[in-house]
């Protein structure tokens, strides 16, 4: 026999396009320590370890306010950088997965920028609950970003002409043998 259960796995893209040029944008995102100044849900953010030359192996501790009253804490580790294009990290901690941000050209005057987080959760209160609580942690995710990009746009003093967000994975695994 078959059951389906609820997968504890969220697949989230955020798109947000920028008034601004990709060197602007690259360096307010290289620097993480200083996000907590413009993005209104980030708590804090600790350098841990320096990585090299490039930034790869660097780590940085986050501390998130969900909204909700509960925090998540998340370390991030740099695992590629394609300069002025793509930074990807690696998340431990109460989530765990892959954050990948990625630039490209909108228009002569205007930059894309994506975020697409693969992530699991780690807290068990969350795995427990995630069948009821899967669609308002999908949602808080998504009001963290968009004020992020708020914030982000005020920071660079550009305009933030559109927000796209979607999730790419179905909230239930098909097939789980139960026996």
């Amino acid at each position: 026999m078959l059951t389906r259960t609820v997968s504890p796995r969220f697949v989230m893209i955020s798109r947000w396009r920028l008034q601004t040029t990709r060197e602007r944008l690259w360096e307010l995102l290289i620097n993480p320590v200083n996000w907590p100044d413009w993005w209104p849900y980030l708590a804090s953010v600790s350098h841990l370890a320096n990585g090299d030359r490039d930034g790869i192996g660097s780590q940085h501790a986050f501390l998130w306010r969900s909204g909700l009253g509960y925090l998540l804490r998340i370390v991030m580790t740099t695992r590629r950088v394609e300069r002025l294009r793509e930074l990807e990290a690696a998340a431990s901690g109460d989530l765990r997965g892959i954050g990948l941000w990625l630039i490209e050209e909108a228009s002569a005057d205007a930059v894309s920028l994506t975020y697409r987080w693969d992530v699991e959760l780690s807290k068990p209160w969350m795995r427990l609950w995630v069948p009821l609580l899967r669609p308002i942690f999908a949602w808080r995710h998504f009001a963290v970003m968009a004020c992020g990009a708020r914030g982000m746009a005020r920071q660079l003093g550009c305009r933030l002409s559109e927000i796209e967000e979607w999730s790419v994975i179905s909230p239930v695994d098909e097939g789980v043998p139960v026996s």
